[in-house]
């Protein structure tokens, strides 16, 4: 069990779940390859080279119109990661632990923001992260039980 989580305290946070039929090392094996995000995930339009992930592994992406400049805090494959993201106007804490149910997977994922954005904007910024913890979710249950999710055009 990790102690990384997100920021309890922050104003903006949020938290989602989602059974996925599939087990849980095709789930983790989804979610612990960000280069492979933008496949799978409609939000995320790009992901820079990245290579093995372990704890402190840096990489740079694009997703809700920003650019993320994350870093792996926590990992405990298959069950958990945790990474810090930050970007001009957010520091962001972003979860996702995935438990086994039988043949299925339970996933739950929860960020949190800190920032001007999430001071100044505190309920877009809560229904911003809702949002996409909500759409990843679904994106990666198409993406698992082979149903993939459509790009925007």
């Amino acid at each position: 069990m990790s102690l990384f989580d997100i920021d309890i305290s922050a104003r903006a946070q949020a938290r989602a779940s989602i059974l996925i039929s599939a087990s849980r090392e095709a789930v983790w094996a989804r979610i612990s390859d960000p280069e492979t995000w933008p496949d799978w995930n409609r939000d995320v339009e790009w992901v820079g080279a990245v290579g093995c992930v372990t704890v402190g592994t840096r990489f740079e992406w694009r997703a809700g119109g920003m650019t993320i400049r994350s870093t792996v805090q926590a990992l405990d494959a298959p069950s958990f990661i945790g990474w810090t993201g930050k970007t001009t106007v957010v520091s962001a804490r972003h979860i996702w632990r995935l438990t086994a149910e039988g043949a299925n997977t339970r996933v739950e994922t929860a960020e949190s923001f800190r920032g001007a954005y999430a001071t100044l904007l505190t309920g877009h910024a809560k229904r911003t992260i809702r949002k996409a913890l909500e759409q990843g979710l679904a994106d990666l249950k198409s993406e698992c039980e082979g149903r993939r999710p459509r790009r925007a055009a």
